[in-house]
């Protein structure tokens, strides 16, 4: 290896912002201004110390497209967040598994992630939502638990067809909160909070949902729905092992629940950002009378899609993803040992000023004047999040169902607050009080 050894960046010289408003901008706790002025002095792949592990950071879209086009020199498994699926979700959660494990397991889930998948019963998601939403009137809430348990009672109708109570989905929806914040925890923390006699509980029933569903349907008659095109993948690449009763189990999990408070958690932000604006009323104009049918694209929705859009870039869900590199390797000039923790921060690109003007400004119109590249708040490469599809289907359809029919009287910004007052250590969770009209 020629390249030279990555300059050292002291995180003191970044401007802190450890805000608990989820619409300020920024990174790790440090804002995204002071991340790209350390990028531009010392380039885009430096060593610092990040929540106490020595690691190298690599950003921009360049190192973006470099990373994702060479997925054999990183290992997802081996870092804390690989640790964390393989200790909750076992060896064979997707999330756990790196390279031919990886491969062929999202290869056999993607079909039930698909755009025709998620399209089926578009219909009947936007139903739900308009009765879930009708429900709510009148009714000050959470809006961040009210948009995150919306989405399991549709994708329950929808992506996996089952009838659930009430007290069922509320448990579902706080063992997701649960389970995926616990990530922002240390591994040692971990074990103290997931160890919690409610949290067992929550898991408990949880599990029984899913792997009672899983069985079910595998011995039961066909439905047509998303967890049937995983049922019947009986053709498969030749040496290709078929999904396991683990692997269905899990897979009911990932089409009921998981991700349901990302796609929450971005559109608190977008509420946010867009009340008492000129965006809300012109959005307001463009989805009246809007019938999900109609949904077959954002050619027909240029403000939605705009918002959406904004939204991505300024509050990517993960603008940092942990990985390790598998041997050693040179990156933009820079050598790299084997087994050297990588924090990806892929985000960062999305202010990048030879991207986006202004790219501080939450400023939908850059959306509409012109075409921007895309952001990337989903990742890319062989690992992109499994749930993006979910994301860009749900986004606009909860949007465009909300305000053809209600308003919404937002209270205060979307805040991090802890998921359980008086126990530590817990992780933070996404409030946002409002009522709907």
């Amino acid at each position: 290896m020629n390249g030279q050894p990555a300059p050292v960046l002291d995180l003191k010289s970044l401007d802190q912002n450890d805000s608990p408003v989820l619409s300020e901008l920024n990174i790790y706790g440090y804002t995204a201004a002071s991340w790209l002025a350390a990028v531009s002095r010392i380039g885009p792949i430096f060593r610092t110390e990040l929540a106490g592990n020595d690691c190298i950071v690599i950003a921009t879209a360049a190192a973006n497209k470099l990373a994702w086009k060479t997925p054999d020199n990183w290992s997802y498994r081996d870092t804390d967040t690989g640790t964390f699926f393989r200790r909750q979700m076992g060896e064979d959660h997707v999330s756990a598994l790196d390279a031919e494990p990886h491969r062929r397991l999202r290869k056999l889930l993607l079909p039930a992630f698909g755009a025709a998948a998620l399209s089926r019963d578009i219909a009947t998601a936007g139903a739900c939502m308009k009765q879930a939403f009708a429900e709510k009137v009148g009714v000050t809430s959470n809006f961040y638990e009210t948009l995150s348990q919306l989405c399991i009672r549709s994708l329950s109708q929808t992506q996996v067809k089952v009838t659930i109570r009430q007290d069922l989905l509320l448990t579902l929806n706080r063992y997701e909160e649960e389970f995926i914040n616990g990530q922002q925890l240390s591994l040692s923390d971990q074990d103290k909070w997931f160890k919690r006699i409610k949290h067992q509980e929550l898991r408990t029933n949880a599990f029984d949902f899913f792997h009672t569903t899983a069985l079910k349907r595998k011995s039961g008659p066909r439905i047509d729905d998303s967890l049937d095109l995983l049922l019947q993948r009986k053709r498969v690449a030749a040496g290709t092992v078929p999904l396991t009763d683990s692997e269905l189990t899990e897979a009911v999990y990932l089409l009921t629940v998981a991700g349901v408070g990302n796609i929450a958690r971005i559109l608190c932000p977008l509420l946010w950002s867009i009340n008492d604006t000129q965006w809300l009323p012109r959005l307001r104009r463009e989805v009246r009378g809007f019938d999900p049918a109609l949904l077959t694209g954002m050619k027909n929705f240029p403000v939605l899609r705009a918002i959406i859009a904004e939204t991505e870039r300024c509050f990517a869900p993960a603008p940092i993803v942990p990985k390790r590199t598998t041997k050693e390797i040179e990156f933009m000039g820079v050598s790299i040992p084997a087994g050297t923790l990588i924090m990806h921060l892929h985000a960062l690109s999305h202010f990048d000023q030879q991207r986006y003007p202004d790219p501080l400004e939450f400023d939908p119109a850059r959306w509409i004047a012109a075409n921007p590249e895309k952001p990337n708040a989903f990742g890319g490469g062989k690992h992109m999040c499994l749930g993006m599809g979910v994301t860009r289907i749900y986004l606009p359809l909860i949007l465009a169902t909300l305000f053809s029919q209600h308003g919404l009287q937002i209270e205060h910004a979307p805040l991090l607050e802890s998921l359980e007052p008086g126990f530590q250590p817990a992780p933070v969770s996404t409030v946002m009080n409002a009522t709907l009209t």
